[in-house]
């Protein structure tokens, strides 16, 4: 194997590298860091804006990385981070410092849960205001992977030339979403078809598109919240090995 680029994992939106509660660690992407340690890759999880919008998320994501190594990386990102990252890269003058970018479970063309929550809402809301100014918590994020915004948003992201784009997305059976993820999975489903709790497939889709892989938005970063363990449950562990095998 050759030279082996450090994998840099790229949380999603609502997301973080790690958070302690009650004295326990707990990491975005559940055991995957560790894994492709064990595997002889160097990893680096970036801790980004949780809620801010693409723009702020992707000046996170610039300054972690130059901060963390001066060679090129590769980068796996889940959700939302694909979109910070596709931003970082075209906008940011990182293109030479990014060889691969992994989309998985990212809205490129946007989430119809996400327009659903924000016309709900509304940016007049008194639950937004309640949110931005008491909570002190940025709804941009929620806002910049709206439908709208995102079909916008790859009209002037372009792609550059040099770098490998590849994605894939999530489908899930029903009954095999998490509990959590079952409204939107079931609205998603109504406005888009096949989902996995929160992005529609054909929005997961960008560049050189990998496939599905039967795994709900959860599931995609190692988590199995749903209490039930089904037989053939994804294994998102093999699943990051196997991209890192692929990069290379």
């Amino acid at each position: 194997m050759p030279d082996k680029l450090p994998i840099t994992l790229v949380h999603g939106l609502g997301g973080f590298d790690k958070i302690k509660i009650f004295g326990i660690t707990i990491p975005y992407f559940k055991g995957i860091k560790e894994h492709l340690e064990g595997c002889g890759y160097t990893v680096f999880v970036p801790r980004l804006r949780a809620t801010a919008g693409v723009r702020q998320r992707a000046e996170d994501l610039k300054r972690e990385i130059l901060s963390f190594t001066d060679s090129k990386v590769n980068i796996i990102a889940h959700s939302m981070g694909g979109l910070d990252a596709r931003y970082m890269i075209s906008k940011l003058d990182m293109a030479d410092k990014v060889a691969t970018l992994v989309t998985i479970g990212t809205p490129h063309s946007g989430s119809y849960f996400a327009d659903w929550g924000v016309r709900v809402l509304g940016r007049g809301c008194k639950c937004i205001w309640f949110i931005e100014k008491i909570l002190r918590i940025d709804t941009q994020g929620f806002i910049d992977v709206t439908t709208e915004n995102c079909n916008e948003f790859n009209k002037n992201i372009l792609d550059i030339d040099g770098v490998k784009y590849l994605s894939y997305a999530g489908v899930q059976k029903w009954y095999k979403v998490n509990f959590i993820l079952q409204i939107p999975y079931w609205y998603i489903r109504y406005k888009a078809g096949q989902n996995d709790g929160l992005v529609h497939a054909e929005s997961a889709k960008w560049g050189d598109f990998r496939g599905v892989v039967a795994a709900d938005h959860w599931n995609q970063i190692g988590w199995k919240i749903f209490p039930r363990e089904w037989p053939e449950r994804f294994n998102a562990k093999e699943f990051y090995e196997k991209i890192a095998m692929e990069l290379f």
